[in-house]
């Protein structure tokens, strides 16, 4: 026969082994069954899905009259892509409306649309 303090090791280990794959057949359907918000390409998505949009403003102009239904936020303070990148953080707007060519040079900025989140798409203004 096996003694009593081995019959409590085997217990308290089978209970950690019963805990542990709980906690991730649980963590595992959590993961399976969260919905996931469609992934917006173009401008024309983000129009119809009514997201607010950070834009620069020296395109302010151009994209109003191109999209006049779109939910514009320009930021106004002369931070320029960072101060886009601030409005996104604090809630203001949901996607970002600014160029490769321009931003593309800014490791700093690269960076911190890596950290976000943030990918560049094709559409064109």
């Amino acid at each position: 026969g096996s003694s009593l303090p081995y019959k409590l090791l085997l217990f308290g280990f089978g209970f950690f082994i019963l805990i542990t794959v709980s906690s991730y057949v649980a963590n595992l359907a959590a993961f399976l069954t969260r919905s996931v918000p469609d992934y917006i390409a173009t401008m024309e998505g983000a129009v119809k899905n009514n997201l607010k949009i950070c834009g620069h403003p020296a395109l302010a102009e151009e994209l109003t009259t191109k999209w006049p239904d779109a939910k514009f936020v320009f930021h106004t303070e002369g931070n320029e892509f960072f101060g886009l990148l601030d409005d996104y953080r604090a809630g203001k707007c949901d996607v970002l409306a600014v160029g490769r060519e321009d931003t593309t040079m800014d490791l700093e900025l690269l960076n911190q649309f890596c950290d976000e989140g943030l990918v560049y798409t094709n559409s064109l203004v």
